[in-house]
């Protein structure tokens, strides 16, 4: 089935990229602070290292936010900028479970599946046998008794089972 949907085009940032870099100049920067921080002037129970590591965290962190930030308005940004287009579809309806099964069956075999599903049945509603033609109608089917001991009705026990 053809169809035609509109769609719109637009550029959009890659989130991860710019969290990254944003993390990435935090880092660089803590690292540039760290080369101006006096260890006279650290508070008692803090060590140059904590100092440090404290500064790579916090600004580390705050660069990931404000990459992200930067990206989310880039984001907002190209939405308005986005172009529309007409474009045609072939929108394909999704198949019966079994009508796929049966025909990755036959194309395993080696078969062509529509062939297989045009031969399996007759013009007049009869399906084509080894033997012979059986007849679809469901008065001419055997009566199938059921066999189970606890109560239930449904299925009876599988072939060669012991229950």
């Amino acid at each position: 089935m053809k169809d035609q949907i509109d769609v719109a085009v637009r550029r959009s940032p890659k989130y991860s990229v710019f969290m990254g870099i944003g993390a990435v100049l935090g880092v660089i920067v803590a690292g540039v602070l760290a080369m101006f921080v006096d260890p006279a002037d650290m508070p008692m129970g803090y060590t140059v290292a904590k100092g440090v590591g404290l500064l790579l965290l916090v600004l580390g962190v705050g660069g990931l936010f404000i990459g992200g930030l930067i990206a989310l308005i880039l984001d907002w940004a190209g939405r308005k900028r986005a172009k529309e287009f007409r474009v045609d579809a072939q929108i394909d309806m999704v198949d019966d479970p079994k009508e796929i099964a049966r025909r990755r069956i036959a194309e395993a075999r080696g078969e062509d599946p529509d062939a297989a599903a045009e031969a399996a049945e007759d013009a007049d509603g009869t399906v084509a046998v080894e033997g012979g033609a059986a007849s679809a109608n469901a008065d001419d089917a055997p009566e199938v008794e059921d066999t189970t001991d606890n109560g239930e009705t449904g299925r009876g026990a599988a072939p060669d089972s012991t229950v």
